[in-house]
């Protein structure tokens, strides 16, 4: 049971790799469709459509493609055929390979999160850990933030919902390993955002409080 748990959460955070939301189609003229790299499913492009870094793009001779980018560059691209997204970002002066790679790491402390804490499921009674309202003990709690909503909604750049589970994550268990989680994710959207205070009053709380995580090497190449 514990390994086939294991597996559904690499599994899931595999197919996630390597997906950095880079920019959204601003407008669209004619046919365009998409894969994922390293696939061979074409999906159709929409106007509002997210645009992540690890797409490749396509279009019909007479397609137009306007994409605005996170940090607010426009591009305004024709006769496309087959292209990458970090081809299109490379033309634009825009670098995605840093934020790649933090993702990156990110996914493997999720995973190795998700790891320990099925590898650490013990056999208990609910009675040994039920607490009754009527209990001395018994207090009221403030809800407890879902860390796990949160990490979903930044794998899917759904960034404003991702960003005020993380606060309440950061607030709630400041020290956790999902606050050294929560923290980076924080890092990586206000870097994609290229939001530069927000990014440097995440990081200076991170480097207190995290001084030994594996992610403070590439933050400091940043």
């Amino acid at each position: 049971m514990k390994t086939t748990i294991l597996f559904i959460v690499i599994l899931f955070t595999g197919v996630l790799f390597g997906q950095t939301k880079v920019g959204q189609v601003s407008f669209l003229l004619g046919t365009i469709e998409y894969t994922v790299d390293g696939t061979s499913e074409w999906k159709p492009v929409d106007v509002g459509s997210n645009i992540f870094s690890n797409w490749i793009i396509r279009g019909a001779d007479d397609a137009e493609l306007e994409i605005t980018w996170d940090n607010g560059d426009v591009s305004e691209l024709s006769e496309l055929k087959i292209i990458k997204v970090s081809e299109l970002m490379k033309n634009a002066n825009l670098e995605t390979d840093w934020l790649d790679r933090m993702k990156n790491k990110i996914d493997v402390l999720f995973t190795e999160n998700e790891a320990s804490k099925v590898q650490g499921v013990a056999g208990i009674r609910r009675s040994e850990v039920t607490i009754e309202k009527e209990d001395s003990i018994y207090w009221a709690e403030p809800q407890a933030a879902d860390f796990n909503e949160g990490y979903v909604a930044f794998q899917n750049a759904d960034y404003d919902k991702a960003i005020l589970i993380f606060e309440q994550v950061v607030s709630q268990e400041p020290l956790s390993k999902k606050s050294e989680i929560a923290r980076s994710c924080l890092i990586t959207i206000y870097s994609n955002k290229s939001d530069s205070l927000k990014v440097a009053e995440q990081t200076k709380i991170f480097i207190k409080d995290f001084p030994n995580s594996n992610l403070l090497p590439l933050m400091n190449e940043k």
